[in-house]
């Protein structure tokens, strides 16, 4: 009989699963001493796309993206939309990085969006905002798992509070409350970071337009094309406009009209289309353009972590960077 029950307990202690650590029941708070170095200092690469993003006006966009060491981006098609997409591998990471300046021309962070996947693979969101109006202000803010709708909810609670209670920077003075609504409104990142997201077809669908890869993210994908859709909407800034390797298209090939509002650029077509920029990265280069060498510069840093199916699939941007 007792052999019979050491048998039964040694069996229930191979067949049954291991036991999960029981779930967070707060996102977790993160804070960020020095922003100036911090992505720097971890492993993560600044990426700039041939197009670049539109902004509001004073402001600037940096995109940070990190792979593990060994880690491979690996490549697959997505049949229904006739492209190729990539996959960042465990461990990596991504940041957009949002900056404003003083009327002296002192950048600054002022808002940080970000996901990580850990070694098995999951997701986590992340947000963070200066805890002072002073230039370099350190930063503070939470991260949560996706798919955890009571995790998202809190975070949103808790960053919508600090967003209310914590200056602006450079201004002093906390945000006024439609900034605070529009700011709760938006932090739904799963909503806009979905797996290989297709274009958008109409300036009028709320998610950004441009396509995602298979691990939900913009920019890896632009940096490997010399075009994108663009903004349409006179809130925002696009610094494409100021680019002479950049054309701006309509569907028709027809060039798209150029608007000025409150110093603000962006493009329209006449038929309501999406406007295309197109980078001409050959002439770019022929005059040593420097927005052109960062572009390369980020392909040739996926192209060494990239694998063959997708040196292949974007042969043509690293062909039109000297790459491969």
């Amino acid at each position: 009989m007792r052999l019979l029950l050491t048998l039964c307990l040694i069996a229930w202690s191979v067949l049954s699963p291991p036991a999960q650590a029981a779930p967070a029941s707060e996102p977790r708070r993160v804070e960020i001493a020095d922003p100036s170095r911090y992505w720097r200092d971890n492993g993560f690469v600044e990426l700039t796309p041939a197009i670049r993003v539109s902004v509001p006006l004073g402001a600037r966009t940096l995109v940070y993206l990190k792979i593990p060491e060994g880690g491979l981006l690996t490549t697959r098609q997505v049949a229904r939309q006739q492209r190729p997409t990539i996959r960042l591998p465990p461990g990596s990471a991504a940041a957009r990085v949002s900056l404003t300046a003083d009327e002296a021309g002192t950048w600054t962070v002022e808002d940080v969006r970000g996901t990580r996947w850990d070694a098995q693979g999951r997701e986590y969101f992340h947000v963070y905002r200066p805890r002072g109006a002073e230039a370099g202000a350190p930063l503070v803010g939470y991260e949560w798992p996706r798919g955890d709708d009571a995790l998202q909810d809190r975070a949103t609670a808790l960053l919508t509070d600090l967003v209310r209670d914590l200056p602006l920077p450079f201004r002093g003075s906390a945000p006024a409350p439609r900034e605070v609504a529009r700011f709760r409104a938006l932090n739904d990142c799963g909503s806009c970071h979905q797996p290989d997201k297709g274009q958008a077809s109409s300036p009028f669908e709320r998610l950004p337009p441009w396509l995602t890869d298979a691990s939900g993210i913009y920019v890896p994908l632009a940096v490997l094309s010399d075009r994108a859709v663009l903004s349409t909407t006179p809130a925002f800034h696009d610094p494409n406009a100021e680019d002479p390797f950049v054309a701006a298209r309509c569907a028709d090939g027809a060039p798209a009209s150029e608007y000025v509002r409150w110093g603000r650029h962006f493009f329209r077509c006449g038929d309501g289309g999406m406007p295309v920029g197109i980078h001409d990265m050959q002439a770019a280069r022929a005059a040593g353009d420097a927005h052109a060498g960062r572009v390369c510069a980020s392909r040739r840093h996926l192209f060494e972590r990239m694998d063959e199916a997708g040196r292949r699939a974007f042969a043509a941007a690293f062909r039109a960077c000297g790459i491969g």
